[in-house]
């Protein structure tokens, strides 16, 4: 009985009431019997007229039916979580144009617009600075006269990029040049252009080095 005692005291308790038990022996009187009073000691269930009322079965089912009459109702009253609305996605912004270039430069091609350069060499400046001169010379058919040598007090890099040609270096022997070929030759040095293809156009780029 102790421990039916202590779980329905523990029920009541939890329900924030309070557990009373009859302990009167005598006849016809209510030992054993329960009630339930709340915090404030009002009878709130197995009291009658002649003492308690109540026998364990029916206090714990009361106690249980208040369990879920209330949670019932916190379910019905309480209210549900807020729908808090999606946050719209930020418009994403404008790409930025590139800035208006300042500087067109000026593309030129070597190869184009050639001279026709049947009767002379045709020799062109491409650009000027001090201790440097780079120039375009087109040849077709020309050589350099065995007794009127080429020569010049500066080093002088050159590269065949079209047609062909031969080439001779005072001291040395004839060498042939093709697309791409180059050499350098050195300030004072006699040489000679002993020939250029007569059936298309040698286009030279010269580099003079002064200093």
């Amino acid at each position: 009985m102790a421990e039916q005692d202590d779980a329905l005291r523990a029920m009541a308790t939890h329900r924030g009431l309070k557990l009373v038990k009859s302990r009167r022996r005598k006849a016809g009187g209510d030992f054993g019997r329960y009630g339930l009073k709340d915090a404030g000691g009002v009878e709130v269930f197995g009291f009658g007229a002649d003492g308690l009322t109540a026998d364990a079965e029916a206090i714990r089912a009361y106690l249980r039916g208040g369990v879920r009459s209330d949670w019932s109702t916190s379910v019905e009253t309480t209210p549900g979580p807020k729908r808090v609305a999606k946050p719209k996605p930020a418009p994403k912004p404008r790409p930025v144009p590139p800035p208006k270039p300042r500087f067109k430069p000026v593309v030129a091609n070597l190869l184009r617009d050639l001279p026709e350069a049947k009767k002379e060499e045709a020799f062109e400046d491409l650009l000027k600075r001090p201790g440097i001169r780079i120039e375009r010379i087109v040849s077709r058919g020309q050589a350099t006269p065995e007794d009127a040598p080429m020569v010049q007090d500066w080093d002088e890099w050159v590269v065949l990029l079209e047609g062909a040609a031969g080439i001779r270096i005072e001291d040395s022997a004839e060498v042939r040049l093709g697309p791409g070929d180059h050499l350098l030759i050195a300030a004072g040095q006699k040489h000679w252009v002993t020939w250029t293809a007569r059936d298309r156009p040698s286009v030279w780029l010269a580099v003079h080095l002064d200093g």
